[in-house]
Order: C-alpha cells, then sequence, then structure tokens
C-alpha cells in the first residue's frame, strides 16, 4: 500500500488532477474565498452575480453563500453565460460580523469581462482590512 505522500507525488509526475476536469459543457463562472487573517477558507460568506446589460444597468443574476470550503461553484447556468461583463459583489461585512471582527470593507466587488465558453475563476484573498483577487484556473 502507498502512502498518501507517494500518491501526491505520482500525481504531480504523472499530471493527474485531484478534481475531474470540468466538462467544455459546464464552463462559467467561480470563486473561492480565503481569509488570509485565519489561514483557512471563508465560510458562508453571501455573494451575489450581475451582468452588465446595454443600457448601463446591473442584472442580478444569482445569489449563493460559500461553502465549507470558500467556495461558490458554477455560479451560473451554461445557457445564462454570455460574453460581457459581469460583477460578483461579496458582502464581507456579514462574513466577519459572524466572527466578531471589524472590518473595513463591507462590501467587494469584482467586475470582470468574460467571454462565453471560457471557464473564469475569481479567488478573492480576504482579510479585514485588504483583499486581493487575480483570474484564477
Amino acid at each position: 500500500m502507498s502512502s498518501g505522500w507517494e500518491r501526491i507525488r505520482l500525481r504531480v509526475e504523472t499530471g493527474e488532477t485531484l478534481e475531474p476536469a470540468m466538462p467544455k459543457d459546464t464552463r462559467t463562472l467561480s470563486t473561492h474565498i480565503l481569509d488570509t487573517s485565519l489561514g483557512k477558507a471563508a465560510v458562508d460568506v453571501p455573494l451575489t452575480v450581475y451582468r452588465l446589460l446595454e443600457n448601463q444597468q446591473w442584472q442580478e443574476l444569482k445569489q449563493a453563500v460559500t461553502d465549507k470550503d470558500g467556495r461558490a461553484s458554477q455560479l451560473l447556468e451554461t445557457n445564462d453565460f454570455k460574453s460581457g461583463i459581469y460583477k460578483l459583489q461579496f458582502n464581507v461585512q456579514k462574513y466577519y460580523d459572524h466572527l466578531g471582527v471589524e472590518c473595513f470593507y463591507p462590501f467587494i466587488e469584482i467586475v470582470v469581462k468574460c467571454v462565453a465558453g471560457q471557464h473564469y475563476h475569481i479567488p478573492l484573498l480576504l482579510s479585514p482590512f485588504g483583499y486581493t483577487t487575480y483570474r484564477g484556473t
């Protein structure tokens, strides 16, 4: 029987992924929040996804909450995911209120330009007085 480290080494050497690849027909938008002040996933963070319409108004598409791993996957159905400008609004005030921690940013809004047919993973690294984001994989 091989050890856990040997299995991980073999996965790295062979390029095997730990999670199954996402089928092309389900690629849309996902996020992952890590609370860097605690060194762990930010659980139960409410978030809302919007799309910018031609009249420059935001259309609410979905509300979600991060899971036990700080993730919100497949935020939109493939048929609803069109090329355009999207906004993810994170209610971090509610998250930090639950922890009894003061925070500076009550909401964090990340606006991204997306092309249909591609997957966009938007990680958020969070602390009570700062945050950063990038396009993940």
